[in-house]
């Protein structure tokens, strides 16, 4: 997976813990059990495991995951740093740590994380992966070529490693050798909904219609994914499917009802493709609603007014556009083109 992924230097005498927190999880398990959670609550169990066995580090490890996948960074860290106080050569504990690390903007402690992950587990691919992110990150694409080289050398059997590799190669924009790697993620792990989604945003790009069949698979596989759905609908759009593109804009309206974008497309649909303009009004009208500087579909809401005969009114907000950014291409085109009716 590419990162959610923050990196920390794991330098233990940076780590402080305080006195009070010597029975730290014991008071934190009474905490959490008081949050109207149930006790099949994963964090519960670990909380009452922790109780009895605060020292053992695999334990510590597992809630740090979970706080950190609800985003409770300050807790995830001092389990964390208290993994680390017991047991020094904890892998996960450094992988979670650089995660972390990554998500603070901390590249130089998530490199300095994953070179200790190294120094710790030689033999495991995972650091090398998160170091080809880490560099791909930062646009040093030999460098990060080379780490999933050496995580490809340690287990073939790698979509983690084949799909930084497609992105890697995305970066050269070189997207034959992208798509291979992609295709090799998706065929190792069947379920890896980036290496589909890469796939369909590649093939979108070149207009192949194959973008249809990957995208529809990771919406099938993953119902609530918005990038992909969003995604197909543009590629539909594009191609003309109007009313397949129109079906799935509203159902990505029931996941995200607030975004002005979703609304723009359906102004745009009905403007250019369907020509019924008082719907595109309305859609562009939405757009605004929720996002008053929203150029294009400002713009687009004077083309159809245009388009209506409604001059005056279009020349208004053709003006409007360039109040709100000089010299938007468009806008000065379509003041020309009322000009030359006159």
């Amino acid at each position: 997976m590419l990162y959610r992924f923050v990196i920390l230097l794991v330098s233990l005498s940076f780590l402080v813990v305080s006195c009070e927190n010597t029975t730290d999880s014991e008071n934190q398990a009474s905490q959490d059990n008081t949050v109207n959670q149930q006790d099949t609550d994963p964090l519960v169990a670990l909380n009452k495991q922790i109780a009895k066995d605060s020292t053992n580090a695999d334990l510590l490890v597992e809630r740090a995951k979970l706080y950190f996948n609800q985003d409770r960074i300050d807790r995830a860290l001092r389990d964390i740093n208290q993994a680390l106080s017991y047991d020094s050569k904890q892998l996960e504990a450094y992988l979670i740590l650089s995660e972390i690390y990554y998500g603070m903007g901390q590249a130089e402690n998530v490199r300095r994380t994953l070179m200790k992950a190294v120094e710790v587990a030689p033999n495991d691919p995972r650091p090398q992966v998160k170091l080809a992110e880490i560099n791909l990150l930062q646009r040093k694409l030999d460098l990060a070529l080379g780490y999933t080289d050496k995580a490809l050398a340690m287990k073939n059997h790698n979509p983690d490693a084949y799909y930084v590799r497609g992105m890697i190669f995305l970066a050269r924009q070189d997207t034959v050798s992208a798509l291979k790697n992609f295709m090799i993620a998706r065929d190792q792990d069947e379920n890896f909904f980036e290496a589909l989604y890469q796939i369909g945003v590649v093939y979108s790009a070149q207009h192949n219609p194959l973008a249809i069949d990957f995208l529809k698979d990771a919406i099938k596989r993953f119902p609530n994914s918005f990038v992909a759905r969003y995604q197909l609908a543009l590629y539909l759009q594009d191609h003309n499917a109007v009313d397949e593109a129109i079906t799935h804009y509203d159902t990505l309206l029931t996941m995200q009802p607030e975004n002005s974008h979703i609304y723009h497309n359906l102004g745009f649909v009905h403007l250019v493709y369907l020509q019924e303009y008082e719907q595109a009004i309305s859609y562009f009208d939405a757009a605004l609603t929720i996002d008053p500087n929203y150029i294009d579909a400002l713009y687009n809401k004077g083309r159809t007014l245009e388009e209506m005969g409604q001059y005056l009114t279009a020349r208004d907000i053709y003006e409007q556009v360039l109040d709100k950014q000089t010299n938007y291409p468009l806008a000065v085109e379509g003041l020309n083109r009322l000009d030359r009716r006159k």
